[in-house]
């Protein structure tokens, strides 16, 4: 920024330039190019000063801070405009949308300025508005889809960009920045991601160490929340286990277990607090005396019902083995019988085959003998009557016995 200065004297009347940038040297300006009176020609405000001699201009340092003092008023007004965006922490629940406002104070047209929304730093682009148009080509990748631009006041230079279905991964700094040709400005702020869970829900998973084991599981918190567990009244009950995970989207799921003694039990609540949001979801669950292990009536009748029917079921089983292999011993022993009576009348039955064969044999022999001796007798009458010169032979055979008859002129032979 150059200073204007004028010098003038009954003699002689000039203006001078200096850059306090660069620290030059004294140039002279002419009254013919600057006119009669060079004051406040040059910059948007001059200096004037009368009464010094051109060779009696000072260099020391106190006129180097007077003149500097002297800029001040045009910084003042360069820093007039200024962005304004929002002055506390942005806290948005996971799954629902979140507005991001800036706007130009005192108020501007920036319907021809470039806005750009950015997370941590410039580079990092989560909107542009450039030449009256949205680009989404610098986008980054996890807000493609999600963002909308609201320039209903952009002519007063108010504007707004809302953010959808907020997931804790948005968490973190975010920005937005003016540009024009004659100015830049900028205002940065905090988003907070916060998400409440599931209610909770408590099982009971038996006896444990004298007492009931109860577990109790949520899921869908944002940041990692913290479990408590109460007796009726109110004091803490310490967990015995507890176990926080993290899902895909970042979410987190807890699941705590404590063990109840006696005189804790009447009611147990589970609660899970989200300190963000300063909010809890609690569950309680009443335990009647007759449950614990200890305050129990019936236990002794119980257990020893259950011995009594153990052993019966074991006397049963044992009588039915008992008579199972008293069963099977019988069976092998008739099997044994039947085998043995088998092999008699087995025996029996070839006696039996033989001697029907035997008699079926002499039946047979008898039956064709008579029939042969009738042949025979046959025979002979014919040979007589016929009276062969030479004896004849016949040989009969398809017998149980072959026969061979010989008939000669007075007896007949058989063999």
């Amino acid at each position: 920024m150059a200073l204007f200065l004028a010098l003038n004297n009954a003699k002689f009347r000039s203006c001078f330039l200096w850059d306090p940038l660069t620290l030059s040297s004294w140039k002279t300006v002419s009254p013919s190019k600057g006119g009669p009176d060079c004051c406040g020609k040059v910059m948007d405000f001059s200096v004037c000063l009368n009464s010094y001699q051109r060779g009696r201009l000072p260099n020391s340092l106190f006129f180097l801070t007077h003149l500097l003092l002297l800029l001040q008023p045009r910084a003042m007004r360069s820093e007039e405009i200024r962005v304004v965006g929002h002055e506390e922490p942005i806290l948005a629940h996971v799954g629902d949308e979140v507005e991001f406002s800036c706007h130009l104070s005192p108020y501007r047209d920036a319907k021809h300025m470039e806005i750009l929304w950015f997370r941590s730093q410039a580079s990092n682009v989560v909107h542009l508005y450039r030449k009256q148009r949205e680009f989404y080509g610098w986008q980054m990748k996890q807000f493609q889809n999600r963002t909308q631009l609201i320039t209903d006041d952009i002519a007063e230079g108010s504007v707004t960009l809302r953010l959808h279905r907020v997931v804790p991964a948005d968490e973190g700094l975010y920005g937005c920045r003016f540009h024009s040709d004659d100015f830049t400005g900028e205002a940065t702020w905090e988003l907070e991601v916060a998400g409440l869970g599931s209610d909770p829900h408590i099982s009971i998973e038996g006896f444990k160490e004298g007492g009931i084991q109860l577990r109790c599981h949520s899921s869908g918190w944002y940041p990692k929340p913290q479990a408590q567990w109460r007796d009726r009244q109110g004091r803490c009950l310490p967990p015995e286990t507890e176990n926080i995970t993290e899902d895909v989207q970042g979410l987190f799921s807890l699941e705590t277990s404590v063990v109840v003694q006696e005189g804790a039990h009447s009611n147990v609540s589970c609660s899970i607090q989200n300190h963000l949001l300063g909010q809890k979801k609690e569950f309680v669950i009443h335990i009647a005396d007759v449950f614990l292990p200890r305050t129990s009536p019936w236990k002794r009748a119980f257990l020893g019902t259950l011995v009594g029917l153990l052993l019966l079921l074991a006397f049963l089983m044992m009588l039915v083995l008992y008579f199972f292999r008293k069963q099977r011993k019988s069976q092998e022993k008739l099997k044994k019988q039947v085998e043995k009576d088998k092999g008699k009348l087995t025996v029996e039955l070839g006696k039996l085959q033989v001697e029907l064969d035997w008699r079926r044999a002499e039946g047979q022999a008898a039956f064709w003998l008579g029939g042969i001796l009738h042949a025979i007798l046959l025979l002979y009458n014919i040979y007589d009557k016929l009276a062969f010169p030479v004896p004849l032979t016949i040989h009969i055979c398809d017998l149980p016995i072959d026969v061979d008859i010989t008939f000669s002129a007075y007896s007949v032979a058989m063999s």
